[in-house]
């Protein structure tokens, strides 16, 4: 009974080993069309280029005050007013972080004559999905004007809403 009990006890354990040794030995060929379950979300979700063309307007609101008291050079944020689009497609949702710079500044007159500052600026980077993208725009100008004595300056306060154009295409893959 003893032996008989072990010869069972063996064929029982050789049985389990088998069907294991089957179940791994009937994987999947590489020739085998992978199932959606096997792909990865990097796979199912390969980023495309969108092109959002040159001449499209970006409306921004900005995040900082910028002044013709600031330097060319001086960086500032904004965020974007409305989707950017491209062919219909939403390449940037409103709210999506800009940032521009000022690229000139110049103060005319001063004394008893009419004077003005002139404040230019431009948007330089666009952050969508996390990635930095370069922006290319038209410049944005304004120009203020004071009279007898009175140093006149441009001041863009926090909150604004301006308007500028790409000048170069804007690739973005998503």
């Amino acid at each position: 009974m003893f032996c008989s009990c072990m010869k069972l006890r063996h064929t029982v354990i050789l049985g389990g080993l088998f069907a294991l040794l089957s179940l791994l030995t009937i994987a999947p060929s590489s020739s085998a069309e992978p199932s959606a379950l096997d792909e990865t979300p990097s796979a199912k979700e390969e980023k495309k280029p969108i092109t959002v063309p040159a001449g499209t307007p970006i409306m921004v609101r900005t995040v900082d005050k910028v002044s013709s008291s600031n330097k060319a050079g001086y960086r500032f944020a904004a965020t974007l007013e409305a989707n950017l689009l491209a062919a219909d497609k939403v390449v940037a949702d409103a709210g999506t972080q800009v940032y521009g710079q000022v690229i000139s500044v110049k103060s005319v007159g001063r004394g008893i004559v009419v004077q003005h500052s002139d404040l230019v600026l431009s948007l330089t980077q666009i952050n969508i999905e996390g990635t930095m993208y370069p922006l290319q725009t038209g410049s944005f100008s304004e120009q203020s004007t004071g009279v007898i004595l009175k140093r006149g300056s441009v001041t863009i306060p926090k909150g604004t809403l301006l308007q500028f154009a790409l000048t170069q295409p804007l690739i973005v893959k998503k």
